[in-house]
């Protein structure tokens, strides 16, 4: 860490950045949600400061442009943004974009139980609703433009580690918050008087040049970049890839509606990775102690731990794991909502590749 800090240094983003944020409403200290905004990172402020990137998940800005959808419901018609999208040449591209890849009906589809239509997001009318229509801007300025918008957030990223270091705690970032974004693969160019900006305002050094979000993050020792991720196992865009480009604290979430839900979720447990699994319990009732999984002949027993406890820091958590995560309301989800998560009844669950079975302690 460079000797000499500044922290009363203004905070003067890149200018690309700055107009960014301007021309889609935002600004570096709200493009990240805090844990004193977010319950859910509120719980863990003992371990670490928080920051979560929230955009719209799957192909909600697709449905939040579209006129043709209902305005009554909290996955409906945004005017707002149908408005910005086509003020600013990015329909077709919002139409076409798909945030999350490997949503499954359960999760991402229309009636699916995204997380993202829990709590405040899913109460009343997105065009009333605040922060529905901000997580919508964040998805079109990022759209606008990538690599402005990585430095946006790279930029706030710091700003808010400023406020960890004066609790003498690190700071936890997640940025696929509400969706499945490739950060491991997007680049954050930053130029020589950037680096020297931030180690002036931040105290990190920063090496010029190009690295990608991941690799930024994990640059600097007192940030603990986390995922979840339903990327399958290999390839570029796969939990493996993801890991490595940091590396990167890597959670699997387990698709039980998918058809290669089962083998997916051992292939997973197997390369090291702790596995997410919704379930359904009611709050206050004991959770499983185990979870077993089988694919293709093959079978696998790991422990369980409760993951809303002690808030969303998966990367305190033990690899080879099954966190387990009640079930959230989720507004506007359908039947096809029920094949999300897991029934914790301690009976064998058939899924389409296999089965899962949760038990508890003799």
């Amino acid at each position: 860490m460079p000797a000499l800090i500044n922290p009363s240094r203004p905070c003067a983003l890149p200018a690309d950045a700055r107009a960014l944020l301007a021309r889609w409403g935002l600004s570096s200290s709200t493009l990240l949600t805090t844990d004193r905004q977010s319950p859910k990172l509120r719980h863990g402020q003992a371990r670490a400061r928080a920051v979560i990137l929230y955009t719209l998940p799957a192909r909600s800005l697709a449905e939040a442009i579209n006129p043709d959808n209902p305005a009554d419901g909290p996955r409906s018609f945004v005017p707002s943004l149908f408005s910005l999208a086509e003020a600013h040449g990015l329909t077709q591209k919002a139409r076409a974009y798909n945030a999350c890849p490997w949503a499954t009906p359960g999760c991402g589809g229309a009636g699916g139980a995204c997380l993202a239509w829990a709590g405040h997001a899913g109460m009343g009318s997105p065009e009333k609703n605040p922060i529905v229509a901000a997580r919508g801007r964040r998805t079109l300025a990022r759209l606008d433009d990538p690599e402005a918008f990585g430095r946006a957030v790279f930029w706030s990223a710091l700003r808010h580690l400023l406020r960890a270091r004066r609790d003498g705690l690190p700071l936890a970032v997640r940025l696929r918050g509400t969706d499945d974004h490739p950060w491991h693969r997007h680049v954050v160019p930053v130029s020589e008087a950037e680096a020297e900006a931030i180690a002036a305002r931040y105290g990190v050094d920063v090496t010029p040049g190009e690295a990608t979000m991941a690799a930024r993050l994990a640059a600097v020792p007192e940030l603990r970049p986390y995922e979840y991720s339903a990327a399958p196992v290999n390839g570029p865009l796969g939990l493996i890839a993801q890991r490595d480009a940091g590396p990167v604290d890597v959670t699997s979430s387990f698709k039980p509606d998918r058809l290669t839900g089962c083998a997916d979720a051992v292939a997973a447990l197997r390369a090291g990775f702790r596995l997410s699994v919704p379930v359904r319990v009611k709050r206050g009732a004991p959770l499983p102690s185990a979870l077993t999984l089988t694919a293709g002949g093959e079978s696998i027993t790991v422990p369980t731990v409760d993951g809303d406890a002690g808030g969303d820091h998966r990367w305190t958590d033990p690899h080879g794991v099954a966190v387990l995560l009640r079930l959230k309301n989720a507004r506007g989800c359908g039947p096809e909502a029920d094949a999300f998560s897991l029934a914790a009844h301690g009976m064998p669950q058939h899924l389409p590749d296999g089965s899962a079975l949760l038990t508890w302690p003799d």
